[in-house]
């Protein structure tokens, strides 16, 4: 956990004192089968990947490999998390000799993944599927055994927002190319430092509490474009887990810069009801001004990077000046390793939240009765 540091000048109580971490997630880390998901990965003679999926099915992929974004440069990522049929209409013109589809759905029975795989194999003769579904008999379990699909397991006991370190983010990974070994031994190690020494998860756990009756939004204010997606991942994880009897606390993802010029107007002197959390990384390119321009010769030897990081210090203190609560996760390096010990720490925070709050961290009553008025309508039409 070296690698994260977070700071805050916000003065928070520590009501979270409980470091164990005895949650499904963190007990199936040892569990992951990575050689076979390399192994599979690497037996791919694809250059496209396509990510079949929503929600927690579809996010940790997807914001993992835009964190990274050093993978093989001959391969392409496309991203079906939405069931919009222009999306669909471009993955569908792929060179299907050339792709592979993997299609997850954690209960087996997602309407939109179905919806999509279904037109897939309508359009596609022979599609190059492989499947990630509960380890239990589903639906789309029984579809993958009767057409031959490879299938990984999801743990039963693993949700789909905390699946990050299953096959639906590890198989893209690997085939990416990336180390899927380091990543998960970098969230054990953030397991067994949080039962030690607490740190940053059992942090954070308590900015948001102490700060909570006055901080009803928490912002995530990205300052790097390949954190914005880390981002998307954190509001599902965020809202669906802690969004329960009566509370919870909404997140709003943010970019910087291009949002100093959007929303801060509001963060500053709006409503202040809003705990905003800078996110960011090291630059590993730069570009540096070399000639002065009036009235901007004071530009002259500054770096891209260094305007950036003055935007996002200017920001902050402007924020603290007007009392808006803020804190900082700076992330040292680019890798797996410190993407698997960011995500596995940010599960533990959410986890401890809920517990404080007395809510049930690891379930969605809302979505489940959104779905079935969705099937009963469907199925009435």
């Amino acid at each position: 956990m070296n690698a994260i540091k977070f700071e805050t000048s916000t003065e928070y109580k520590k009501l979270i004192s409980d470091k164990s971490v005895n949650y499904a997630f963190s007990q199936n880390l040892c569990r992951a089968n990575i050689d076979k998901i390399v192994n599979f990965a690497k037996s791919l003679k694809a250059k496209n990947f396509v990510q079949v999926g929503i929600g927690g099915s579809a996010l940790a992929a997807s914001a993992a490999l835009s964190f990274l974004q050093k993978g093989a440069q001959n391969k392409n990522y496309f991203c079906l998390d939405n069931i919009d049929p222009k999306r669909l209409d471009t993955v569908l013109k792929l060179n299907p000799n050339e792709t592979v589809f993997h299609v997850v759905s954690k209960s087996g029975t997602t309407i939109e993944t179905l919806s999509q795989l279904f037109i897939i194999k309508q359009h596609i003769k022979n599609p190059n599927i492989v499947i990630s579904t509960d380890d239990r008999d589903t639906f789309l379990r029984s579809f993958g055994v009767k057409n031959g699909y490879e299938i990984f397991d999801i743990p039963t006991d693993v949700g789909g927002r905390y699946s990050a370190f299953t096959s639906v983010a590890l198989l893209p990974l690997a085939f990416f190319g990336y180390d899927i070994e380091s990543y998960i031994e970098a969230a054990k190690q953030v397991v067994r430092d949080t039962r030690e020494n607490g740190g940053f998860p059992i942090d954070l756990a308590n900015l948001v509490v102490s700060t909570y009756d006055k901080c009803k939004i928490f912002v995530m204010f990205a300052y790097k474009d390949r954190l914005y997606e880390i981002a998307d991942w954190f509001r599902q994880l965020w809202a669906e887990s802690l969004g329960k009897n009566g509370i919870g606390q909404t997140p709003i993802k943010a970019l910087g810069a291009t949002d100093q010029h959007s929303q801060l107007q509001l963060y500053q002197e709006g409503i202040k009801d809003k705990l905003i959390v800078f996110l960011d990384t090291i630059s590993d390119i730069d570009f540096t001004i070399t000639e002065s321009y009036e009235p901007f010769d004071y530009l002259k030897g500054k770096s891209i990077a260094k305007i950036m990081e003055v935007e996002k210090q200017s920001t902050r203190k402007a924020l603290d000046e007007a009392q808006v609560p803020t804190a900082e996760i700076f992330l040292e390096n680019i890798n797996e390793a410190t993407l698997g010990a960011f995500f596995c720490s940010l599960m533990i925070t959410t986890a401890k939240v809920g517990e404080f709050w007395k809510i049930n961290p690891f379930d969605q009553p809302g979505v489940e009765l959104g779905k079935k008025y969705t099937k009963e309508r469907l199925q009435n039409d």
